[in-house]
């Protein structure tokens, strides 16, 4: 019985995977049509009044292509787009914080030299500590980051003793507040690990072993783990999945997982 059962799962998975190309092939066709529907809904209530505004980063290119010349603007979302006639810049959404009064100063003040959280430094930021090759700082409420070397070249962060993140960001440390030079800006790190998987879990309550965690060069959480599934329903898997979370804003900015995830189920937490 349970040979014949398996038999009939490997012919119905075998006539899924048949038909997936097809179906994704006309998924496309709709999703064509939808984004040309969508495009033209959105230019309709790009010209309501009453729009709701956002914080607009606006800057320049130089050298290597390196934004230069940054301004926030709180606009209409419609107006925060480059012009066709407008070459040698760009425009883009970024956190309201950005637009508060005294931001870009704040920036200035905490990317000094002095404020620099480096291994081995003859000077360490206010409220912090070194203790051999391991540094401590208080943030604000009370929290407490570590600083420490990881492997090859990485930097190891953890937060009021929660789980190591890895990065080879460069950090500073001033009132309380983190702050990294992603690329080329230095913003503030707005979201802690901690608050990673309570984000997560508005995509999912699946069971998630062996994190790991990485802050890239892009602002980036890289969350990794092993979700608990059962493919088909029936047969208990490891998912591998990843997300990506932006530090500043905590928004899932995409997921990635294995092929076949559409057809496993996450076995929630209890």
């Amino acid at each position: 019985m349970k040979k014949d059962l398996l038999i009939f799962f490997i012919f119905l998975l075998f006539g899924m995977l048949i038909g997936f190309p097809m179906m994704l092939a006309d998924n496309d066709g709709a999703g064509q049509g939808s984004d040309n529907d969508s495009n033209v809904i959105s230019a309709g209530n790009n010209n309501s009044e009453g729009e709701e505004e956002v914080c607009c980063h606006i800057f320049g290119f130089g050298v290597n292509m390196k934004k230069v010349n940054s301004q926030y603007e709180l606009m209409e979302e419609d107006e925060c787009v480059v012009p066709e006639d407008w070459v040698g810049g760009g425009r883009e959404i970024v956190s309201e914080k950005r637009c508060e009064e005294g931001y870009t100063a704040r920036i200035q003040t905490a990317i000094q030299s002095r404020n620099r959280l480096r291994l081995n430094a003859s000077e360490i930021p206010e409220n912090c500590t070194i203790t051999g090759s391991v540094i401590r700082c208080g943030l604000e409420n009370g929290k407490v980051m570590v600083v420490m070397a990881g492997k090859s070249g990485n930097t190891i962060i953890k937060f009021n003793g929660g789980e190591n993140v890895s990065t080879r960001v460069e950090l500073y440390h001033h009132n309380g507040q983190v702050y990294g030079v992603f690329g080329n800006e230095t913003r503030a790190i707005e979201y802690l690990p901690e608050q990673l998987r309570e984000i997560i879990r508005e995509r999912t309550r699946a069971r998630l072993n062996n994190t790991n965690i990485t802050l890239n060069e892009n602002g980036e959480y890289e969350y990794e783990a092993e979700k608990e599934a059962r493919f088909l329903g029936l047969f208990k898997v490891k998912e591998k999945v990843k997300w990506y979370i932006d530090s500043e804003t905590g928004e899932i900015i995409r997921e990635k997982g294995p092929w076949w995830g559409f057809l496993a189920r996450d076995i929630e937490e209890e």
